[in-house]
């Protein structure tokens, strides 16, 4: 088996949702300020809101626009609003307001949106477009938590952030706890699970899971991979990027979302301006989200879009491969 670095402590699988909730309970509490945004779907830990901070709800309902505006004028009034949705309505339904009412002016409006290639939803829910959508908005953090640890931590960081700020969330497949309690999460930076020599995956999020899977795949064919941690996309930790380029020569990105403006693209623009280092991109490519069945046995959607733990490691020996040649080329 692999070994891990420091704070790494590979655990069951634990729903990123759950640390959230527990996260978001801890910032009501200490914040009477927080307000909680509903557009006709459940807050996290709904039923102790429900109990407790019926007051601090507000339900939209399904108008999505009118939600982020709501948002906007709360914000201006010193409240801290949370704004509860799918990504895809966030980015196709209220883009213009999340920008004109919220960005523009630097809000201090947070995001628990869900976006991701997961379950039985439809291809109208299961969006791979949305956070590579808002990635080029100006005045907008956003985190793609890996485990519920540092689910956690991200969004009570992004509470205790003053501005926009948002994370994703992805419902499943459920991750494998990664991180140990003492896990030190900071916004913009990454984190390197292990360190290798022959190849690095920067993974996001779920595909965390994936790409730990993966290293223990190669590792029985010889190979040492390291793994490097990108919760936070925007802003980016280009020095941790440019420190992985360095220390393995060969870059395979993974994300469960669009590869167009999506991780590859920014980890692609970093090392192209920086360190120019062979790199494959594992994503949905250009394809909407689809509805699949996710049982303990069989993953649909991850086998359809290419995104397992074995799609993964032949990604990483096809890097090896363009390393390869890159040096001979030089030689």
């Amino acid at each position: 088996m692999a070994t891990w670095n420091k704070y790494v402590s590979i655990g069951e699988p634990a729903m990123t949702y759950k640390g959230v909730g527990n996260a978001i309970k801890a910032a009501f509490q200490k914040n009477p300020k927080a307000l909680a945004i509903l557009e006709d779907m459940q807050f996290p830990e709904i039923e102790w809101f429900t109990d407790n901070m019926f007051d601090r709800m507000i339900e939209c309902g399904i108008a999505e626009q009118n939600g982020a505006v709501v948002a906007a004028a709360l914000a201006s009034e010193g409240f801290v609003p949370v704004l509860n949705n799918f990504l895809f309505a966030s980015m196709s339904r209220a883009y213009n307001q999340i920008r004109q009412s919220i960005l523009v002016d630097r809000f201090n409006v947070k995001f628990i949106s869900r976006e991701g290639v997961w379950g039985e939803v439809g291809v109208s829910h299961a969006t791979v477009e949305g956070i590579g959508s808002l990635r080029n908005l100006p005045n907008l953090v956003i985190m793609n938590p890996a485990d519920i640890v540092e689910a956690e931590k991200a969004t009570e960081a992004m509470m205790q952030y003053i501005g926009p700020a948002m994370v994703r969330v992805e419902l499943s497949p459920t991750p494998l706890r990664i991180f140990t309690d003492d896990y030190p999460f900071d916004i913009g930076k990454a984190y390197s699970l292990r360190d290798g020599k022959d190849a690095t995956i920067i993974a996001t999020g779920y595909m965390v899971t994936e790409a730990i899977k993966a290293v223990d795949l190669l590792e029985k064919e010889g190979l040492d991979v390291g793994v490097l941690n990108v919760c936070t996309w925007k802003p980016l930790d280009e020095e941790a990027i440019i420190a992985a380029a360095k220390a393995t020569g060969a870059i395979v990105t993974a994300e469960n979302c669009s590869d167009i403006n999506g991780l590859g693209d920014a980890v692609a623009s970093v090392l192209c301006e920086n360190w120019p280092t062979p790199l494959v991109k594992v994503g949905v490519e250009d394809e909407f989200g689809q509805s699949g069945l996710i049982t303990p046995e069989r993953d649909e959607l991850m086998e359809h879009f290419a995104l397992s733990a074995a799609d993964l490691a032949v990604s990483v020996k096809e890097c090896i491969k363009k390393k390869e040649r890159f040096a001979a080329t030089r030689a």
